[in-house]
């Protein structure tokens, strides 16, 4: 019984504790990309992977508030694939706005935050495009 109990117990303080972190922060996109903001994305998502290099699309969480980083299959010298496989899960950050504008990265993972000072965010569903 006391097994049960302590089990409940934790279960319910990581519910608690999942549904207080990060409360206030909603989806957001990047709504007017510079390359400035594109350097920056690049260079939070590089030392996120502490400075290895990451390769990201120009239009990277411009539609959706999800990034989904792969590790790449490595290749040999002439650009073959080397045997077996990449083992390693995927990495997902979310892209959300706390308060009322301010845009941080969180990699799901962990949740730790990167501030973004250079991209502007929108909430994602309503980004006017130019």
């Amino acid at each position: 019984m006391t097994v049960h109990l302590t089990v409940l117990a934790a279960a319910a303080l990581t519910v608690a504790a999942c549904g207080t972190v990060g409360a206030e922060d909603r989806p957001a996109v990047i709504a007017r990309p510079t390359d400035s903001s594109r350097a920056e994305l690049l260079r939070v998502v590089t030392a996120a992977f502490d400075g290895r290099p990451v390769t990201l699309a120009d239009d990277a969480l411009t539609r959706d508030s999800v990034l989904t980083i792969e590790r790449r299959e490595p290749r040999d010298q002439q650009g073959r694939p080397v045997g077996g496989r990449v083992l390693e899960a995927p990495e997902q950050f979310r892209l959300v706005i706390v308060g009322k504008t301010r845009c941080e990265l969180v990699r799901q993972s962990d949740q730790r935050r990167w501030r973004l000072e250079e991209a502007t965010c929108a909430p994602s569903g309503g980004v006017a495009r130019d």
